[in-house]
């Protein structure tokens, strides 16, 4: 059933010009407003990553290795927290070679740079930031009431970014940065900087316990995942999100919707402290101003893979509220990159070679 639009030439004009950049991007849009996918949605994607996503910086790209300066027999990897500035523009430069929109995550928020210690190059990135807060996949998975939910999802984290950059990428390094986010430098971290810190929207102090990370494919399933110690395949997502709104030029017309409807405080009081999920309430409220039917923006058609990298034996029960202490699953960054070695970098230079 078509929702009333009522009539404001503004919020009209608006409305147009959304649906104009929607068919611009591929996408289809029915006269209810349900969308249905782009055919070449990597190339839709490619192009939402050129708009958001970080520029290269000269200042840093020395940081970078080229070809000929990497022999991956002798790749030492370290991974080191970002704690300055410097190293935040080198993350950065990093991130633009991401070929997907990135989400720069929000509330709590760890980023690390994977060196090797033998060319004092960047071979990957990791960012893990909180998860969200309604995710069916996750939560069914997890057996998850609201109320445990509510009390224990503070110990799960995000990787909203992980990958290799070139040329490491070409020896599978983005498995071994998927690998390393369960490894204990990860764990020491998370525990240093959030042990006795109150939450910001419940305002609790919580144990500094993380327990699982998870991750979700931007195209269907993931190549990095894939028969990857420690990392499961979950399910998939429903094909629901914003971040084909927020990622481009269409975010801006839904906060000047909200403006014209004289909406200012929800762009206020919906940000992080004041709520779960700020840019999806932008996009729920500007639908319905501009008469859009709810949910029916989010609805890109792609379905997700949804991965998980528990960091305990008894993550489940943990989450679930029926333990309060965890059994820690010790992963060193030694042991890691051993089984990295042998599982994947030796067999792919050995058919290399061959």
């Amino acid at each position: 059933m078509r929702t009333t639009f009522p009539f404001d030439p503004r919020l009209l004009r608006l409305r147009e010009e959304l649906r104009r950049l929607l068919e611009s991007y591929g996408y289809g849009v029915d006269e209810d407003w349900n969308l249905s996918p782009p055919e070449d949605l990597r190339a839709v994607l490619a192009h939402f990553a050129r708009l958001k996503n970080p520029k290269p910086d000269p200042k840093v790209a020395h940081y970078f290795a080229s070809a000929t300066e990497v022999n991956p027999i002798r790749i030492r990897p370290v991974l080191r927290p970002v704690e300055n500035q410097k190293e935040s523009r080198i993350f950065r430069h990093a991130a633009s070679f991401w070929s997907v929109p990135i989400s720069n995550g929000f509330g709590r928020r760890m980023r690390f740079i994977l060196w090797d210690d033998h060319t004092g190059k960047v071979m990957g990135i990791l960012g893990l930031t909180d998860p969200v807060i309604g995710l069916g996949v996750r939560d069914r998975h997890i057996g998850w009431n609201k109320e445990a939910k509510e009390e224990r999802l503070y110990h799960v984290m995000t990787a909203y970014i992980l990958g290799a950059v070139p040329p490491y990428n070409r020896f599978r390094v983005a498995k071994l940065v998927a690998l390393l986010a369960g490894s204990e430098e990860v764990h020491v971290h998370f525990k240093e900087r959030y042990e006795r810190k109150r939450t910001v929207i419940q305002r609790k102090v919580r144990p500094a316990k993380l327990v699982l990370v998870d991750t979700m494919g931007a195209f269907g399933k993931s190549a990095i995942y894939n028969r990857l110690k420690g990392w499961h395949f979950v399910g998939y997502t429903k094909g629901k999100s914003h971040y084909h709104l927020s990622s481009n030029e269409i975010f801006p017309i839904l906060i000047e919707a909200l403006k014209i409807a004289e909406k200012e405080d929800i762009l206020k009081r919906n940000r992080y402290g004041q709520g779960p999920n700020w840019k999806l309430r932008i996009v729920r409220e500007a639908s319905k101003i501009l008469g859009i039917p709810d949910q029916a923006l989010m609805g890109h058609g792609l379905r997700r893979a949804y991965y998980i990298y528990p960091l305990a034996e008894n993550w489940r029960s943990f989450l679930r509220g029926e333990m309060d202490e965890i059994i820690p699953i010790h992963l060193t960054k030694e042991d890691l990159f051993a089984y990295w070695q042998e599982r994947w970098l030796f067999p792919l230079l050995s058919r290399a070679a061959a």
